[in-house]
């Protein structure tokens, strides 16, 4: 992908990007699979032979162009912006002259609106008042009930003493096969749950309607890993003398220091998992205290923002908000008269609260962004990956691999090296804990 600097005018940057044949012939692939997925054609598939076809046959040649022109280019354009190291506002536009075609390459227009840079009118260290809440023993309690409640004990269902489909049954099994012990299917005691496939159909069929301390020969057939020559599974003849030997219920755990010692390596009791849950409670309230830090530093930071904020900038960052919201309110299934309905709110009042919230966002990144010019902030791995738990606590390789698979790795830095001057602000902040 060739990606070239047009012109930058009136706050606008135009991006000329043209993708090579075999670029353009791959994206086209992946545009139609997305309208497949989009539009529910994945039901006849089967009758076309690529997905390019189906959306082509389905939509017309008309249609489709102008969709898959689209679809190619807002999915290639945070790759342009990556490979020009550039940080917009908002989502850009784009619009190309010629429809991507096999065989050709494909060029379009990009035009963004990129982050104006700010001074502040000081640099010195923010006063803060965060909230704080210390741990409460009746957090800690409800935590290990919580845990105990995802335990199940097996204990013996004495409601019936039948087995019917869906019973779950502790089993005594001997089995052969020609008369040879057969291992792997015996045992003293092994649970089975009646009505899963987990074995043939006869041998289900056979322990369904026995009685518990009941004792009974089954005979059932079961395939080889092998095939035959037409490739069929070779059945294989087996007999299982089976003793029903209880009917398996289950019941939450008690929580006593014997089930302690099963949640976690190195818990010798109760008191000793109630510490380490209480440890861990005091962890999650200090990451909620340093989140509300680090966006209320940044808030005092953005009252120092030097400058006006051009009417372009918000335009465009007020676009992107209410397209967020319509995408939001359609995977909710909501229309936007049924959002305001349920918020008791006008229209004039939600384009409102939207203006202050792109103001807030807004403000609060660009003196963050000032704040990093002025301290000489640079991004390092551990900066990005400090940036991924953020965005996904616990899962932050997979965002990793989500940003780089979108072409968002730019973003992604810009976006870390606020989190990292928020940090900094909060590190040199004179903080106020409000309730500690």
């Amino acid at each position: 992908m060739k990606v070239e600097k047009a012109r930058e005018k009136d706050g606008k940057l135009e991006l000329l990007v043209e993708l090579s044949v075999a670029e353009t012939e791959e994206e086209l692939q992946n545009a139609a699979m997305a309208v497949v997925a989009r539009n529910g054609y994945g039901a006849d598939r089967a009758d076309y032979e690529t997905p390019l076809e189906c959306v082509r046959v389905r939509m017309g040649l008309v249609e489709a162009s102008f969709v898959l022109d689209e679809e190619i280019m807002r999915r290639r354009a945070p790759f342009a912006l990556s490979a020009v190291r550039v940080d917009t506002v908002g989502a850009p536009v784009y619009r190309c002259s010629e429809h991507a075609a096999e065989g050709k390459p494909f060029g379009y227009q990009l035009v963004c609106v990129p982050v104006p840079r700010f001074e502040l009118e000081s640099y010195d260290p923010v006063t803060i008042t965060v909230p704080f809440e210390a741990v409460k023993e009746d957090e800690v309690e409800a935590e290990l009930a919580r845990m105990a409640e995802t335990v199940l004990v097996p204990v013996t269902d004495a409601s019936h003493d039948v087995v019917s489909r869906g019973d779950k049954v502790e089993l005594a099994m001997e089995t052969t096969q020609d008369g040879h012990r057969v291992p792997a299917l015996c045992t003293e005691g092994r649970e089975y749950s009646t009505g899963t496939f987990a074995m043939p159909d006869d041998f289900d069929a056979g322990v369904i309607g026995m009685k518990v301390g009941q004792t009974k020969v089954i005979g059932f057939e079961g395939p080889r890993l092998e095939l035959d020559e037409a490739g069929k599974p070779i059945m294989e003849k087996f007999e299982s003398v089976v003793t029903v030997k209880r009917i398996v219920g289950s019941k939450t755990a008690t929580m006593d220091d014997e089930w302690a010692r099963t949640v976690k390596p190195g818990i010798e009791s109760l008191d000793d998992l109630r510490a380490d849950v209480r440890e861990r409670v005091r962890q999650r309230h200090e990451a909620d205290f340093m989140h509300a830090a680090e966006i209320l530093a940044g808030n005092e930071l953005a009252k120092r923002l030097k400058g006006k904020i051009s009417d372009l900038v918000y335009g465009v960052a007020l676009k992107e908000a209410r397209g967020n919201l319509q995408d939001q309110l359609r995977n909710d299934n909501l229309t936007l008269d049924a959002f305001l309905a349920a918020q008791d709110m006008t229209r004039e009042q939600l384009d409102q609260a939207l203006l202050m919230q792109v103001r807030s966002q807004l403000t609060r990144q660009l003196a963050l962004n000032a704040f990093a010019d002025h301290c000489g902030l640079n991004v390092f791995d551990e900066d990005l990956e400090a940036f991924f738990e953020a965005v996904a606590p616990g899962k932050a390789n997979a965002a990793h691999q989500d940003f780089l698979r979108d072409g968002r790795m730019h973003a992604a830095r810009c976006a870390a090296r606020r989190l990292k001057a928020a940090r900094l602000a909060v590190e040199q902040a004179e903080i106020i804990r409000q309730g500690a």
